[in-house]
């Protein structure tokens, strides 16, 4: 029956994945298709994120108070009714309803597997089941652009919501009868008011970014009332005895600067799954299918690499594991930066390629490690700060790179350039601020080397069965120490 769970939460990831990237080739489509601006459109994007994140904070709360198998099978029927619902869309607004009923499925799927995964692990290999999950998302990250490109391109928008339709019933049907609990459940109180100050924090931070570059002075000052939310969010989990969000796991050093690397990194990654089918579609002129067929190997590499990095972290640590990730991906997109400018489509589709490779090299160490360096009975909280955190750095990326490309976009149009070169324009901009952003990451990441290396050599000092050979490894993977 283990073995049927592992196998029913991978399949749950996979589905969770596909949906969430459902729409990354489709936005010029949606903008077409719904007389709607790019930025606009970017909602189906932006709106998923903001509801995932608001969802993700209280998972915690939800596996203690139902459990897991009740809280999957809800995931599962979310999945159902938004994906029916996006098929019939009839207007844009019913679109947007259709993908936020989605997002609560990855909301609730990406954390409770984590816990899931942690649970049902091996002694001493969670490490390994959270990087072939890691590669499972990345799989699905990869076959979305070919699968999403082909339907829209000979079947339509409205058609790509089938699939998801058919899978997310076929994972009820076996949800219902192979999950079981795996944790004790106890009547854990949700804050409603930590919801409600989330997801407001969320809502407008993301709407004022993506719109800052056209209207600053009122999207910064929405931006600055979604700072001010977020910190009475924080301020009010510490205080209640049963918090939303339990964020003790961030007195964990090695933790909290992991999880920044998270975000900054995945916003790396965000921006080749969004921004590059945009620059093929309407620099090259690339059909969705054909974009999604030129992207599907590239990105395929984040999932391959992803298998790969749970046994590289074993053997080797995060160093020089995660910095020389980041320099990689640094390295990718400079390359990428001067093939698109020069429309090199091989030259592009291999920078990519590379800058995948890297993202899936070090990804999936760092949120295994970080979720192993807190003690396990934060494991559950740890999981779905991650989660949100990977959901709160989408919505930022999204609504920061689509909104200036859509402006940059918009501005070379009006100047009279072709849509090719008002693309690529925009393309190259926002591709400047991408590869500062990962810089800021690379020098976090010597500091998150130094603070994983102090957390290893405590957990081997605290162990009683540590050995003097345990004892010299310095920057070893705790899982690897934890034995």
């Amino acid at each position: 029956m283990r073995i049927w769970m592992i196998v029913i939460m991978l399949a749950s990831t996979l589905n969770a994945s596909f949906m969430q990237s459902l729409m990354n080739v489709a936005l010029d489509q949606v903008a077409t298709d719904y007389a709607v601006s790019l930025s606009q459109a970017n909602w189906v994007v932006l709106g998923y994120a903001i509801v995932t994140g608001a969802v993700i904070t209280t998972v915690a709360s939800l596996i203690a108070r139902f459990g897991i198998r009740r809280v999957m099978v809800a995931s599962y029927v979310s999945a159902v009714v938004g994906s029916l619902l996006g098929f019939l869309a009839w207007n844009f607004p019913v679109m947007i309803v259709a993908r936020l009923i989605q997002a609560i499925t990855t909301g609730l799927t990406f954390p409770l597997v984590n816990v899931a995964l942690l649970r049902l692990s091996p002694q001493n290999r969670a490490g390994v089941l959270l990087s072939i999950n890691s590669g499972i998302i990345g799989i699905g990250l990869a076959v979305a652009p070919l699968i999403t490109g082909l339907i829209i391109t000979y079947f339509g928008l409205h058609a790509l919501f089938l699939l998801p339709t058919i899978t997310s019933a076929v994972l009820l049907i076996c949800g219902c009868i192979t999950l079981r609990d795996l944790t004790p459940r106890f009547a854990k109180r949700i804050d409603a008011l930590s919801v409600v100050l989330s997801s407001i924090a969320l809502a407008t931070f993301m709407y004022g970014l993506n719109d800052v570059t056209r209207d600053p002075l009122p999207s910064s000052a929405l931006m600055v009332f979604a700072l001010i939310m977020t910190a009475l969010f924080i301020l009010r989990q510490r205080h209640l005895k049963d918090p939303l969000l339990d964020l003790r796991p961030f007195k964990t050093r090695a933790f909290a600067l992991g999880e920044t690397l998270v975000v900054i990194s995945y916003m790396g990654s965000v921006y080749v799954s969004l921004l590059a089918p945009l620059y093929l579609e309407g620099s090259v002129s690339a059909t969705p299918f054909a974009a999604g067929c030129m992207l599907a190997l590239p990105i395929l590499c984040y999932g391959v690499f992803c298998f790969m990095s749970g046994k590289v972290l074993a053997k080797h640590g995060v160093w020089p594991l995660v910095p020389l990730g980041f320099v990689v991906m640094i390295c990718g997109f400079v390359a990428t930066y001067f093939a698109a400018e020069a429309q090199l489509v091989s030259m592009f589709l291999v920078c990519i390629a590379l800058t995948c490779a890297a993202y899936g090299m070090m990804y999936p160490s760092i949120k295994s490690v970080d979720l192993e360096v807190i003690p396990h009975t934060e494991a559950s909280s740890g999981s779905a700060i991650h989660s949100t955190l990977v959901q709160i750095a989408g919505s930022i990326s999204s609504a920061l790179f689509v909104g200036i490309m859509s402006s940059d976009v918009a501005t070379a149009r009006a100047s009279g350039a072709t849509k090719a070169a008002a693309y690529a324009f925009g393309f190259s901009h926002t591709l400047i601020i991408a590869m500062g952003i990962l810089v800021i990451g690379l020098v976090i990441s010597l500091f998150y080397v130094r603070a994983v290396k102090a957390a290893s050599r405590a957990q081997v000092a605290t162990s009683p069965t540590a050995n003097s050979t345990e004892r010299s490894e310095v920057g070893a993977s705790p899982s690897k120490n934890r034995e």
